[in-house]
């Protein structure tokens, strides 16, 4: 069973990273959806503003913890605005971001 559910895990995280390839600044989470598929959800670190995707397993705990994911942030008008490291708290200054 271990096995089956590392294998299930292998496949999301390597989907979801060669996913992330085709997002783009200025796409709406419409757009995002229809590539990534829906984030993770139901843990504390979700919001509207930040979409999280299961990229890289550290624990074999069988959660899903955020330093496992790569997030994707969203402006106020719904647009992605960058992801990766630098949009994982939520809080981000755009003027910082290149």
């Amino acid at each position: 069973m271990t096995a089956a559910l590392s294998s299930c895990a292998y496949r999301e995280m390597e989907t979801n990273t060669a996913n992330l390839a085709k997002i783009r600044v200025g796409m709406d989470r419409e757009q995002v959806l229809k590539i990534m598929g829906p984030p993770v959800s139901g843990e504390t670190y979700c919001s509207d503003k930040v979409y999280y995707y299961y990229t890289n397993q550290r624990w074999m705990d069988g959660l899903v913890t955020r330093d496992e994911c790569t997030p994707i942030a969203f402006d106020d008008y719904g647009k992605v605005i960058g992801w990766g490291p630098a949009f994982h708290t939520g809080v981000y200054d755009t003027s910082r971001i290149k």
